[in-house]
């Protein structure tokens, strides 16, 4: 049975929010979309202001979501979510409290950044789109 998640695209001044994945993590050290895991009866905008919340203490508005990918890892099947989001508070009010570095990337630039596989795959269908930031 596949994991639900929600991962969040955050343009800022025309540049994407990405986070390293925290030591202790699978896939630590390398960079993603910051997110995680749906609760149970939790709708996909809930979960990404949640995770951001409890993440980044991030506040953010959730419109739609933009993408999505089936992706089977080595131990688990892992259904993402990319949720489109706006940023409530500045960049300098964000505070990543499992240790995680955050960036501020162009999209261009993405492809310069060690990004767990299935952001990866998202990063392909955004180059092929200009249009949401």
């Amino acid at each position: 049975m596949a994991i639900e998640v929600c991962a969040a695209v955050i343009f800022y001044e025309g540049k994407l929010l990405i986070t390293s994945r925290p030591e202790g993590k699978h896939y630590a050290g390398l960079w993603e979309f910051p997110g995680g895991k749906i609760e149970r009866g939790e709708s996909l905008n809930s979960c990404i202001k949640r995770e951001l919340l409890e993440e980044l203490g991030l506040e953010v508005l959730a419109f739609d979501k933009i993408w999505m990918t089936h992706y089977s890892y080595q131990n688990k099947d892992v259904i993402i979510n990319f949720i489109r989001c706006l940023m409530l508070s500045t960049p300098e009010n964000i505070k990543p409290f499992d240790g995680q570095q955050l960036n501020w990337v162009a999209v261009e630039d993405l492809k310069d950044y060690n990004l767990i596989p299935a952001d990866a795959e998202f990063c392909g269908f955004l180059l092929k789109r200009k249009d949401f930031n």
